[in-house]
């Protein structure tokens, strides 16, 4: 690639991120990084971009408190998740109004509206929906530094724990004040605990016992450890 199209990447990159609070590769990056944490050379040899075009992208939303880096690969925050999350619902209800146009079409019955109309109106909608979005986030998250610790949130759950439970509860929680993500896999787990997988395994699993932790074996990515539902309500009313 010449410098000049460096620069002209370079320039629309910066166009992108500073004058709209999302794009359509970013949407991708949100949905591909929903399925499994993804290194920037993978989401740039998926996605058919140039790296440094790619992490630009990446720099920028991490700022913005979307996603974030650990451990070489790219993670969504739980902002991040939800709005993945909201991106493909919407995608999906597009899809369907698209399908149930021509669906009225084969029975010969009139249709009004074009599809494309049906579009652009779905596109407006959708982009208000998520600027809305970002916007609470961005709010709550600001808020958030006034609320209480997360260990003393749920300081009446590790009283009931004995030791080894309590040290990886509160090792979980103290990447959740770091990064505010919920879960973690359980290698990476291994290898920033420093733990031997067959104790640490056993903590887990008397953690999921009493509903303090899930533990969910994902085919390619092997055991994703998360907090509950009980426990992610106690955070969020932190």
């Amino acid at each position: 690639m010449s410098d000049r199209e460096r620069s002209v990447e370079d320039i629309q990159v910066s166009r992108e991120a500073g004058g709209s609070p999302r794009s359509k590769l970013m949407e991708a990056i949100l949905v591909l990084l929903h399925a499994r944490p993804l290194r920037t050379s993978e989401i740039s040899s998926n996605l058919g971009y140039e790296t440094k075009y790619v992490s630009s992208y990446l720099s920028y939303w991490k700022k913005k408190g979307l996603i974030y880096l650990e451990g070489g690969r790219w993670y969504l925050t739980p902002q991040g998740e939800s709005l993945a999350t909201a991106i493909i619902e919407s995608y999906s209800n597009s899809r369907f109004k698209e399908m149930l146009v021509i669906a009225k079409q084969m029975l010969g019955e009139q249709v009004k509206e074009t599809i494309n109309n049906k579009g652009k109106q779905s596109s407006e909608k959708q982009e208000k929906e998520v600027l809305s979005f970002i916007d609470s986030k961005t709010r709550s998250r600001d808020n958030k530094s006034q609320n209480k610790d997360p260990t003393v949130c749920l300081s009446d759950i590790s009283e009931k724990l004995d030791k080894e439970e309590r040290d990886i509860l509160m090792f979980l929680l103290e990447r959740y004040k770091q990064w505010g993500s919920t879960y973690i896999y359980i290698d990476q787990l291994q290898e920033e605990y420093k733990a031997d997988s067959a104790w640490l395994f056993k903590v887990l699993r008397g953690l999921q016992t009493k509903k303090i932790l899930y533990l969910y074996n994902d085919p390619k990515l092997g055991f994703r450890i998360g907090f509950s539902q009980n426990v992610k309500r106690k955070l969020e009313n932190c």
